[in-house]
Order: structure tokens, then C-alpha cells, then sequence
């Protein structure tokens, strides 16, 4: 897989690239903090690397395009997310710590929902997060997704919870009509 933007080329990563992988996790301690206790290892980005295609994800480097260095890595399934024909996953965006807040993240993101959405069959995006990763919850409310529930527990024992981006132009189904009456109840004193 490869896609080009105006500064990133995004593409597959093979297990040549697991050194470069393992700098930017390492240059992200404070996303893998919140996520596992382990701390970054050549074994894990290895497992990252070789785990993504019995999935059925998509573990791509995002490669500066000036420079050629590796700045940040996401991991996604564009389609049949555990079976579901119409429904794609965004496992990990992550950019690098000097790299954060020059819009490489935006820049990634768009042009990976426009491969999902590419897929004509490919309705929606989930994605799950972690109320205490507020960058991550600011950048999921700037992409459009919206909150479709939780809190779920992850191995930290942090409630996750799980937002969804639909397609743009499809219509409000009556699941999406009922969870948004329900959260305008909660949201009452």
C-alpha cells in the first residue's frame, strides 16, 4: 500500500523498518505510557510489524517526504473490521513528539479515510480512545468522529471508549437516533 500527500508518503512497513519504527515509539512515550506497561522494545514493533496482515491491518509508516525519515506510524483495517463488510478500524495514529502540532496528523488521517472510503461497500471508521489521551480525543473531534459508546476497560484498567465517522451523506440510522437522544438525557442535570 502506498499513498502520497503534499508532505508524507505513506506506505507499508516490513520488518527492514523496524529500527526506525521503534525511534518513533520511543518519541512517544506519552501516547504507549497510557497504553501498556511494557516500554518499547525492536520485539514489540517486530510482532506490530508481522501481526498487522493476519489481522487483515494495515501497519504504514508515514515517511516525510523531504526528508525521507520516518515521523510517525498508523495501523488500520480498511474493510470487514471482525466481519463487518461496511465497517473499517483505525487501530493507532501516532506522530512522533517534534513532529506533533504541524498538521502531519490531520494530513495522515484524511488521506487514509479517503482510501477507506475509496471502498464504495466501506460505510464507516471506528476507533477506540482513551478519555485520559486528551490530544487523542481533541484530534477524533476535529476529524468529525463522534462519540458511539463506552467506557470499555483496556489492559490499564482506563475506560476506553468508542467513536465512530461515518461516511459523509449517509442518512441517521434509528441505532444513531436513539444513542444520540440517550446521550442528550444524560447530559441533563
Amino acid at each position: 500500500m502506498q499513498l502520497e500527500t503534499q508532505r508524507l508518503l505513506i506506505q507499508t512497513l516490513l520488518e527492514a523498518d523496524a529500527a526506525a519504527v521503534l525511534k518513533v515509539y520511543e518519541q512517544s512515550q506519552d501516547f504507549f505510557e497510557l497504553q501498556t506497561t511494557e516500554p518499547p522494545s525492536i520485539e514489540r514493533v517486530r510482532a506490530d510489524i508481522q501481526l498487522a496482515q493476519p489481522r487483515g491491518s494495515l501497519f504504514v509508516g508515514l515517511f516525510d517526504r523531504a526528508s525521507g525519515e520516518l515521523i510517525g506510524v498508523a495501523d488500520f483495517v480498511p474493510k470487514n473490521f471482525r466481519g463487518q463488510a461496511d465497517y473499517a478500524w483505525l487501530t493507532a495514529l501516532v506522530i512522533r513528539g517534534p513532529d506533533r502540532r504541524k498538521g502531519y496528523g490531520r494530513e495522515a488521517y484524511r488521506a487514509i479515510e479517503q482510501s477507506i472510503f475509496d471502498d464504495p461497500a466501506v460505510k464507516r471508521i471506528g476507533h477506540a480512545l482513551i478519555p485520559q489521551y486528551a490530544a487523542g480525543l481533541a484530534f477524533a473531534e476535529k476529524m468529525d468522529f463522534e462519540r458511539a459508546g463506552g467506557p470499555f476497560k483496556n489492559k490499564r484498567g482506563y475506560g476506553l471508549y468508542s467513536f465512530v465517522k461515518k461516511r459523509p451523506g449517509l442518512p441517521e440510522t434509528p441505532g444513531e437516533k436513539i444513542w444520540q437522544a440517550s446521550q442528550h438525557v444524560l447530559k441533563e442535570p
